[in-house]
Formats: structure tokens, C-alpha cells, sequence
């Protein structure tokens, strides 16, 4: 099978702008290939961006003053959308909120609270709001006994 000429660098009457031409101009398919390799990497590696909504609850921490107990706590908006990498959204179902009560003796009321979120690539797109009734222990019994 008869050889064929390597013509690319071939001895110094190639002046060096030939050189330089056939670089990019030959081979066009090794080129494709390696360009088609770059994107599948590069997807793969980057991740895709994405948002969905999440359901929040919240979660009490401690105990409020004695004799004072906690009616009811109100999240808005109950469901959240955060934004980040697809493999990690897709591993949360729900968020808890901590909430500390300890030592609270009256309602209270947190606006723009921010999400707890430990994973610095997932951003939450708003912030939540709450409020929490605290109550005094016995003022049901109280009204109740008093016919």
C-alpha cells in the first residue's frame, strides 16, 4: 500500500503562514469529533440550572416562659421556589424552618426571614414570613369554669 506524502510541515520551502493555515484548515473531522466531546463534557460537568417549589414547616426550638403556651404559628408563603443545580433540587421534598420560642411570652412576628440553606448552590428566590400566637396556659380553662 503505497504511502502518501505528508505535505503539513514538510521541509523549510513551507513558509510559516502555511504552516499555521493547515492547522486549522486540515482535518476537519478530528476537529468535530473534539468539539462534540467538549460540549458533552462541559454539559455534564456544569449542571443544569433549575427552579421548583418546595413545601416549608416550620420547626419550634425550645420551650416558651411557663404558664405560656404556643396557639398557632403561621408560615407565608407555605411553599417556596429555589433555584440551583437539578441533581440537588430534585433531593429536597421539604424545608424546615427553625423557629426559637424559648422564653417567649407574647406573639411575635418574623418578616423576610431567610431560608436555612447549608448548600451554597441553591438560592431561594423570596424570603418567608411568620407569625407566631403565644398564649397564656390557662386562660382556656379559665373561661371555660367561669359558667
Amino acid at each position: 500500500m503505497p504511502q502518501r506524502p505528508i505535505k503539513r510541515f514538510a521541509g523549510p520551502s513551507v513558509d510559516t503562514w502555511q504552516r499555521i493555515r493547515a492547522v486549522f484548515v486540515e482535518d476537519w473531522g478530528l476537529k468535530l469529533l473534539a468539539l462534540a466531546i467538549t460540549f458533552v463534557l462541559w454539559f455534564m460537568v456544569s449542571g443544569r440550572i433549575a427552579e421548583r417549589e418546595i413545601l416549608v414547616e416550620p420547626r419550634l426550638e425550645g420551650r416558651p416562659a411557663p404558664t405560656f403556651e404556643i396557639r398557632d404559628v403561621v408560615v407565608s408563603p407555605t411553599k417556596i421556589k429555589i433555584q440551583g443545580p437539578v441533581n440537588r433540587l430534585n433531593e429536597l421534598d421539604k424545608m424546615l424552618l427553625p423557629i426559637s420560642v424559648e422564653g417567649r411570652r407574647e406573639s411575635f412576628d418574623i418578616w423576610s426571614m431567610p431560608l436555612p440553606i447549608a448548600d451554597r448552590n441553591i438560592q431561594p428566590l423570596s424570603t418567608i414570613n411568620v407569625h407566631v400566637t403565644i398564649v397564656a396556659g390557662n386562660s382556656t380553662a379559665r373561661s371555660l369554669n367561669t359558667n
